[in-house]
């Protein structure tokens, strides 16, 4: 395994996804199918620790691939996941909570970076995966906000980036990525 084989992960929250994340939404299951595959194909290059944000959405799905990966194929990687703060799921609907909590207690290594919300909390978890990553799988459809924040730092830091979204191709240096999964 390479030194710095580490993947982080960064997408949208439930609501922000251009799509339901719901069972039987064809766009969901694909995304699921193309998150297992990135992991999948990360672990092929060598990768073998991956981060979550553990927010509910993309993190949680990303964070559930790893899981997938590494319990039915039998692979040696590590889900690690960072919290930005204690009670973070405090508010979520119980469908995601339960979804969170049952991630957490799969993980092999659970970070919480601090006790209470405060502003600016959630870039400081980005930063904290993006600082011990080398690739990032994102879902980024290129709107503003804290994946595109992350996508962009990630970018500055030279991180090797994979675009799960297939709408869009956003022009940026060689090591950005947009995976066309058949």
């Amino acid at each position: 395994m390479k030194m710095d084989a580490t993947v982080c992960f960064s997408g949208y929250r439930e609501e922000k996804f251009p799509f339901s994340l719901r069972d039987g939404n064809a766009q969901y299951e694909q995304l699921k199918k193309d998150l297992l595959s990135a992991v999948l194909e990360a672990v092929e290059e060598g990768y073998g620790d991956f981060y979550t944000g553990a927010c509910y959405g993309f993190d949680i799905l990303a964070g559930e691939a790893v899981l997938q990966a590494r319990d039915r194929y039998g692979l040696p990687i590590r889900l690690l996941s960072v919290i930005p703060f204690e009670n973070q799921a405090q508010l979520w609907s119980e469908h995601w909570r339960d979804r969170y909590f049952f991630m957490l207690e799969r993980s092999d290594q659970v970070i919480t970076l601090q006790a209470h919300y405060t502003r600016g909390c959630y870039q400081r978890r980005n930063r904290y995966m993006v600082e011990r990553s080398r690739l990032l799988i994102c879902y980024h459809t290129g709107r503003s906000g804290g994946t595109g924040n992350t996508v962009k730092e990630a970018i500055q830091k030279g991180l090797y980036v994979v675009n799960l979204c297939k709408d869009i191709f956003i022009e940026e240096p060689s090591f950005f990525y947009t995976l066309s999964f058949s």
